[in-house]
């Protein structure tokens, strides 16, 4: 009898932790979407927790692991998505849509019901409240829109959060998290340091890091940063995951913010790690080991290429390829742009190739402007979601790279000027 028991609860048991808790979305019948995703967080890196499964009414996602913190769901096809938290239970939401677009989502459980209300009140506070307050000396106090705005005023003011004490990760996002993500001018450097090696797993889950470490390193100064940077990496231990986490964001960190010294320091010692590395920290090593003066740049296969027939990167042949990551939203390449069709003929005539590789979402505006540019491009139309970002460690645009023939990294110009410079057309 006893060991029926025990056969009983170990099958119960084993129910439970095959299948943690699954996340249901409900879409309109007329969205159009074939595929997809729901991803968790370890730090700023989104990873797949689980792929989507069509249903009567919508898509659902069944999450084989623990894990409680922030997650997404997103349709690559219709290049859309929303944000949801997870408490490690069972998630359900409504969708509504605007041009084949996620406008607004309807949460079921209450955890996502108190997520959404705190991040809507919060955003007013931060926007509209400020705005209220000077707003109101220009207005009679018992006019109708001054009682209006008064009452506004003091609904701001006055709200609380809802009980988050049972929902462990919303507590510790909404009440421990949030003033090292505002950066609270209380906080001391030291401050910091403690709260990133004593948080709970919610750190990692939070997608928030990137901002608070942000927020830690805005009290160096260029003589103190090597210091600043090393007693924080030897607080966390990087040999733990923590540790290994946060080296990897402070890699890319620096090569965000194009502070290469500091990249190379910590991407080296990271190479050098004797102990067990984290997926987290090999995807940083080898992202940047893809794009290092000298290597091959590693093929690329084309999703929807124009004015070329070729079928990948490598395919492309030429004397010289400058590739370039773009957008048509952002108004440091629109600057570009004109400069390179300028002189586009005469890289033509002195065989070299350009190559754009967009990281546009939006498929109008990517049309739009692409029709009037001569060389190859191609795009994902993903936004940053799109595989080059992270193939060649692209953190933002424009972004150059300068291949030779046998598609070997000769330069990384810091824009298009410099690469006229390097490759001295004749």
């Amino acid at each position: 009898m006893k060991k029926n028991f025990l056969t009983i609860a170990l099958l119960g048991l084993f129910s439970m932790t095959s299948a943690q808790f699954t996340v249901q979305v409900g879409v309109p019948s007329d969205f159009k979407a074939d595929n997809a995703f729901l991803y968790s967080y370890n730090g700023s890196k989104e990873v797949i927790a689980a792929s989507g499964t069509k249903s009567a009414n919508g898509w659902d996602f069944k999450v084989d692991t623990p894990y409680s913190g922030l997650m997404k769901v997103y349709f690559p096809d219709a290049n859309t998505a929303f944000m949801l938290i997870s408490e490690n239970g069972n998630v359900s939401a409504k969708t509504s849509l605007t041009n084949n677009k996620i406008s607004s989502v309807e949460f079921s459980d209450n955890a996502n019901k108190l997520f959404a209300d705190y991040q809507g009140i919060a955003k007013k506070k931060e926007q509209i409240l400020p705005v209220l307050l000077q707003m109101q000396n220009f207005y009679e106090p018992n006019s109708e829109f001054g009682t209006a705005m008064k009452k506004e005023i003091s609904k701001l003011s006055a709200y609380k959060d809802g009980d988050m004490g049972q929902y462990p990760f919303l507590k510790y996002y909404t009440q421990n998290l949030q003033k090292y993500v505002d950066g609270n001018q209380a906080l001391k450097q030291e401050d910091y340091i403690k709260f990133i090696n004593n948080s709970p797993e919610y750190l990692e889950s939070s997608a928030q890091i990137r901002q608070v470490l942000y927020n830690y390193l805005s009290y160096s100064k260029k003589e103190t940063i090597n210091n600043d940077v090393a007693k924080l990496l030897k607080t966390v231990d990087v040999e733990s995951p923590r540790g290994q986490m946060v080296l990897s964001e402070l890699i890319d960190f620096f090569d965000i913010y194009g502070m290469e010294e500091l990249k190379n320091k910590y991407l080296t010692e990271a190479k050098a790690l004797k102990c067990t590395i984290s997926d987290r920290l090999t995807a940083t090593i080898k992202s940047n080991e893809n794009v290092m003066l000298g290597k091959v740049m590693p093929d690329y296969k084309f999703a929807n290429p124009l004015n070329t027939t070729a079928k990948s990167l490598h395919d492309v042949k030429a004397k010289k390829k400058l590739i370039m990551f773009w957008s048509s939203t952002c108004s440091h390449c629109e600057a570009e742009l004109p400069k390179i069709i300028e002189n586009y003929k005469a890289l033509q005539a002195n065989g070299i190739q350009v190559i754009g590789l967009s990281l546009d979402s939006d498929p109008t505006s990517y049309n739009n402007r692409v029709k009037s540019l001569p060389w190859i491009n191609d795009s994902e139309l993903k936004g940053w979601s799109s595989s080059v970002s992270e193939l060649y460690n692209v953190h933002a645009t424009p972004t150059y790279f300068l291949l030779d023939a046998g598609n070997k990294i000769i330069a990384k110009p810091n824009n298009f000027s410099e690469a006229l410079s390097l490759i001295k057309v004749k």
